[in-house]
């Protein structure tokens, strides 16, 4: 959909704009998919921490600044532990409803998860799903 889809694919998903240290898994078999911001991410440490740095991207402000009412939205959130940062920041955002649809994956397996984190991401859900994301 030339024009239509905005692909963000040498960006770090995030609740700020600015750079970030991104930490790459070597597999190129499953096209490098654990890759993470976060440096104990399983497939970043069996990878030996490889570290490039990557320009980050608000998630929030991208919706904002790109979409209108009518269009339909869907966000796919597999942002490697990231999520447990986006999707709380997500759920306060006022115009959360121009998502209309939102995929997710949870990392809660990777060591440097948090209860805390995981509590916020919980409530966070609850908050987009009463906002019917």
């Amino acid at each position: 959909f030339p024009g239509q889809v905005h692909s963000f694919a040498d960006h770090a998903a995030f609740s700020c704009e600015g750079t970030t240290s991104f930490f790459i898994d070597a597999d190129a078999t499953h096209n490098h998919w654990g890759s993470s911001m976060d440096a104990n991410a399983p497939d970043a440490m069996k990878s030996g921490q490889v570290k490039v740095t990557v320009p980050m991207v608000n998630v929030v402000k991208l919706i904002a600044e790109n979409t209108i009412p009518g269009d339909w939205v869907m966000l796919k959130v597999d942002i490697e532990g990231a999520e447990y940062n986006v999707v709380p920041c997500l759920a306060q955002f006022t115009e959360v409803s121009l998502v209309d649809r939102m995929y997710l994956e949870e990392h809660w397996w990777f060591e440097s998860v948090t209860e805390a984190a995981k509590g916020a991401l919980a409530q966070g859900k609850q908050q987009l799903m009463a906002k019917n994301v």
